[in-house]
């Protein structure tokens, strides 16, 4: 039996994410930016939170885990690096293995945007929860120096079969579609996604969910092979690295 995911906006624009298997009633909590908003969204569709899974340290994703964790007795798993902002029962890394619903999602480290971060890759639901790597036609911000590690890491992800689902963190979709469509103008695939993106935002409709197919197809990262983007950013011919690196640069001034 499939594995139930409901996506909620929570802050401003975390997203809240509750996975849950039918068969057995567990439920887990994907980060917890706020208690009180991810308790409700549970109790609304009838599921009792029994695990959390923390894809990073990030006082955003991790502020409300304390307080869900007091309210239902949740197991709590992730990085070494969250032990200091999240009640940690099981500390996991990369070449773990997390069970849940009948699935064993494996643990891929995937720093750029945190030391510690992590991506939990559900290969038979073809499901991956990449936290803070991959927004919708974004990624996230990269830390100092670590320009390499985060392609490294957004390389991994976009190998996983292209109707793998990315859960993000954050739902920053239509400043990500502004950007791609400053260095990615001839994309006709991201017109159309940027219309979408446009229209959700009139809508509030919050937009977390992807697939590696429509991020390979409309992700100015995730094609900073293509000439196209090479030629964006004055790297005509540059290894992918360094097209990605000089794009997350303009994405930062952009």
């Amino acid at each position: 039996m499939p594995l139930d995911l409901h996506v909620f906006r929570t802050l401003s624009d975390n997203a809240g994410a509750l996975l849950h298997d039918p068969a057995s009633g567990a439920c887990a909590a994907i980060d917890v930016p706020d208690a009180g908003e991810t308790l409700a969204a549970a109790k609304a569709k009838g599921w009792t939170i029994s695990d959390i899974f923390i894809t990073h340290a990030h006082h955003d994703h991790t502020q409300g885990v304390a307080e869900v964790k007091q309210a239902t007795g949740a197991n709590v798993v992730g990085p070494a690096d969250a032990r200091t902002s999240a009640p940690l029962d099981r500390v996991v890394g990369e070449g773990d293995t997390v069970a849940f619903g009948g699935e064993n999602f494996e643990i891929w480290h995937t720093p750029g945007h945190s030391d510690g971060h992590l991506s939990f890759v559900g290969r038979g639901a073809k499901l991956a929860l990449v936290g803070d790597v991959v927004f919708v036609m974004g990624c996230g911000r990269v830390q100092p120096g670590q320009m390499e590690r985060m392609w490294t890491s957004l390389s991994r992800l976009m190998a996983l079969p292209g109707d793998t689902r990315l859960l993000g963190g954050h739902d920053y979709t239509l400043a990500n579609a502004r950007f791609a469509r400053s260095v990615d103008s001839e994309n006709e695939a991201l017109k159309a996604r940027f219309a979408e993106a446009e229209k959700a935002k009139a809508e509030g409709r919050f937009w977390a969910l992807t697939t590696v197919a429509e991020e390979k197809a409309t992700n100015p990262f995730f094609r900073a092979g293509e000439p196209a983007l090479a030629a964006a950013v004055g790297l005509a011919g540059a290894a992918p690295g360094a097209v990605f690196a000089a794009l997350r640069d303009a994405k930062n001034r952009f």
